[in-house]
């Protein structure tokens, strides 16, 4: 996992994110890279199904996608939810990296409701299919 072990702060989170979401020029990314990143997951043999999340959940490429089971932006998303409750993105659709990050571990299969609330408010501002 790209997060495994990771620690960092919602704005630092959100800010490499974003590299990836506006292009990755920052890191010198190549347009391959960032489309194999934005493209669609494959199922394993098995379909989507997380034995650990025990839900629908879908991974490229070391990221999680967005998916009926956990929506996050758009189609093209990749993140990685993190303990407690904590979610980062990029949304190459938008141009937006996104980041919530918790204090405190809580329980939430479905995701934190803070989060869900909070990408709520941003996909009424920024709509999906609406360039940043």
């Amino acid at each position: 996992m790209p997060s495994g072990g990771g620690v960092g702060s919602a704005r630092a989170i959100a800010h490499a994110y974003g590299v990836f979401a506006s292009g990755g020029h920052e890191l010198g990314l190549r347009p391959e890279t960032l489309a194999a990143l934005a493209a669609p997951a494959v199922p394993g043999k098995h379909g989507f199904y997380d034995e650990f999340m025990r839900a629908d959940a879908q991974f490229s490429l070391g990221f999680m996608k967005s998916n009926p089971a956990w929506p996050f932006g758009s189609a093209q998303s990749y993140g990685s939810p993190g303990a407690g409750g904590s979610l980062g993105y990029a949304d190459p659709q938008t141009g937006i990296g996104y980041a919530y990050v918790t204090n405190r571990k809580g329980a939430h299969p479905e995701g934190d409701p803070r989060d869900i609330a909070l990408r709520n408010a941003l996909d009424a501002i920024v709509p999906v299919g609406v360039a940043g």
